[in-house]
């Protein structure tokens, strides 16, 4: 909240009042830049030309539909100018319903001057044939000058009299018509029609010098607002988005590599009143920073490097390793090795420990009638014991499916069978290596002997369908994913889904996939006072891009009663998106923010021009209990009257509609 007051007061206070065209506009327009340019992204600044405001133009208005009654009375020219006038009336009222629908009119050929609009976009990286959603949040930073037609006492009114104000421009050429097509009649019409239909003409021409007189005053004698509410509260709400969708971006990365950077000594921070009474300073060395030699707290669990065994290298085996080993073929190896000088002869007499060893078990005397040498062998456990250390119901190893009437025959290997014993250094515990990796194998994937990748891959499906197990909570809600966390140094069979689900969140801690992967463009209008010229210049240029984009328009929204806006237009009524309506009420609903439905019968906002061109848009802005924004274009409105909660609650709205687009 306290970044969105600063905005806030930043525009309306500092700045203050921000005239389309004008100097502090433009620096409205700078600070904005600014802080787009803090959250580390690319703002870019759209040039347009546009009148400095629309007073004249309706003045212009106003003369010509007033000057048209008045040439059609009978005293000027024995009313000849009737036809004539009702042209002219006629193209009034079209060209100034043209202008009110936001499309051409007399305020674009009034004189100009540079205006901008700030545009900057939030784009994650995409990976190949990746499309996200795209988000436009827009609203505008210019002010207006202060009106009578806005003071307290008449705002109230502000409806009708721009409804009379339309009727009146409206009507006089319809009244005309009906003129004309009487005198053209071939039957006399009686002249108190006539005259009851010119002076309702009048009467209609009359009204309309109330709106001539309050836009002459309005540029004359009128100051411009502050406009904090309006609206400088939808920029602050927008850059409140902002920060809660773009994190800061890393120390120095805006610094140039021109200059080197200079390294000071602790009496240099003492000399500039930079460190604190009692503080005391630690240095790194200059050439890099000290690193921790700790493993952090939530990696304690992590056995230390220097008490891991070393395993053998390749092409290297330990005879630690294994239980049993079959010399049948070892002295051959090592004889023809001999005979080559690829292996050293074996030492002439045997280590006193090895003679002890003969001594006590049992020696195969076979190799060495082959040329081959004498290894104590370890006692061969009987099927019995072997039998003890397995479970039940588990059959013996090379037993088969055998009854307890037939006792199991164990044929040792004869002389000549040695072609089908297994080749290499180590004889048979080839196979049973390979046998015992793919155990280990199936074992680190958590499938057991029955597991059918192929089939499995079948009924998932695509990857869509991979991982979506609801009941691992464990896991975050992301489901099984296979494989196997390592082992577990406690015998805690939930120790890998613990320590993966701890690394998961640790990485994503304040990562909103949600939130962050969308397209999100960031647009500060100008000349939004003066009939949404800088919208229509958006759109203008970058409308292709923004087509399918849902468009978020805030405006006065620091005092009222919060609303999103059903419907608005001054010429026509143009309906909000249903989807941007579906996702204001889903939203609102769920973090408990007070939001309602209003029909916005005021001017234009950024919203219009979007609508009028079949765009998918919405504005949110909150009411008074007239149904017109609060201090709308009046000195009043200023800081002081603007709701921070209010500001802050549409920030969070926002944030949320975005993260559930």
């Amino acid at each position: 909240m306290a970044e969105t007051m600063q905005h806030l007061s930043a525009l309306a206070d500092e700045i203050g009042p921000r005239p389309a065209t004008s100097d502090a506009e433009s620096r409205a327009a700078s600070y904005i830049e600014s802080v787009f340019l803090a959250r580390g992204l690319e703002p870019e600044i759209q040039e347009f030309d546009t009148p400095r405001t629309y007073s004249w133009a309706y003045v212009l208005y106003h003369l010509l539909s007033i000057a048209a009654v008045a040439a059609t009375w009978k005293g000027v020219l024995t009313g000849s100018l009737l036809w004539p006038m009702f042209g002219v009336s006629a193209l009034v009222a079209f060209v100034m319903w043209l202008d009110l629908d936001t499309h051409w009119g007399l305020t674009r050929i009034m004189p100009k001057r540079p205006s901008q609009n700030v545009i900057a976009r939030h784009v994650p990286k995409q990976r190949r044939g990746e499309k996200f959603k795209k988000v436009v949040i827009v609203a505008h930073y210019d002010t207006a000058r202060a009106s009578l037609a806005f003071a307290p006492s008449l705002v109230r009114q502000f409806r009708l009299s721009f409804a009379l104000m339309k009727f009146a421009t409206f009507g006089i050429p319809a009244v005309l018509l009906v003129l004309g097509v009487l005198d053209v009649l071939p039957f006399t019409v009686p002249p108190s029609i006539h005259a009851a239909l010119w002076w309702f003409a009048v009467a209609l021409g009359v009204y309309l010098i109330i709106p001539l007189f309050i836009n002459v005053q309005r540029e004359i004698g009128m100051p411009f607002v502050d406009g904090a509410n309006d609206n400088a509260s939808g920029v602050a709400a927008m850059l409140g988005v902002l920060h809660d969708l773009v994190s800061e971006p890393e120390a120095g990365r805006f610094a140039t590599s021109q200059f080197a950077p200079i390294r000071r000594g602790p009496e240099a921070a003492a000399e500039a009143g930079l460190v604190p009474e009692g503080s005391l300073l630690t240095y790194t060395p200059a050439g890099g920073e000290e690193r921790a030699t700790e493993l952090p707290e939530d990696f304690r669990w992590a056995e230390p490097e220097e008490q891991m065994q070393r395993r053998p290298s390749s092409g290297q085996a330990s005879f630690l390793e294994f239980d049993t080993l079959e010399f049948g073929t070892v002295g051959e190896t090592s004889r023809s090795a001999r005979r080559t000088g690829s292996m050293p002869p074996l030492p002439a007499e045997p280590r006193p420990e090895r003679e002890r060893i003969r001594e006590e078990r049992p020696v195969d005397r076979a190799p060495a009638e082959r040329g081959g040498i004498e290894r104590p062998l370890r006692e061969r456990p009987s099927l019995d014991e072997i039998a003890g250390t397995l479970d039940e119901d588990a059959p013996l190893p090379g037993a088969g499916d055998v009854s307890s009437d037939h006792p199991q025959v164990v044929e040792a290997p004869k002389r000549g069978g040695r072609a089908k014993r297994a080749r290499g250094l180590l004889g048979g515990f080839g196979k049973r290596k390979k046998a015992e990796e793919d155990a280990d194998v199936k074992g680190w994937l958590g499938v057991n002997e029955d597991f059918d990748a192929r089939k499995a891959g079948e009924e998932i499906g695509t990857w869509d369908n991979f991982g979506t197990n609801d009941d691992d909570d464990d896991a975050g809600g992301l489901g099984w994913k296979g494989g196997w966390g390592g082992d577990d140094p406690i015998a805690d069979d939930a120790f890998a889904a613990n320590e993966a689900a701890r690394i998961r969140r640790r990485v994503t801690e304040g990562f909103d996939r949600d939130l962050t992967e969308k397209e999100v463009w960031f647009v500060a209008t100008g000349a939004e006072e003066v009939g949404t010229v800088g919208m229509e210049a958006f759109l203008d240029a970058y409308g292709e891009d923004i087509r399918d984009a849902l468009i978020i328009n805030i405006d006065n929204v620091g005092a009222g009663q919060l609303s999103w806006v059903t419907a608005e237009g001054m010429a026509r009524r143009y309906r909000a998106n249903q989807r941007l309506i579906g996702l204001a009420k889903r939203v609102s609903r769920e973090q408990e923010i007070l939001l309602k439905p209003r029909v916005y019968k005021g001017l234009s906002t950024d919203a219009t021009p979007a609508l009028a061109r079949g765009y998918k848009a919405l504005t949110l802005m909150a009411f008074d209990s007239s149904g017109v924004p609060v201090n709308w274009h009046w000195r009043t409105d200023t800081t002081a009257n603007v709701e921070p909660e209010l500001v802050e609650r549409v920030t969070n709205l926002v944030t949320n509609m975005i993260r559930q687009a």
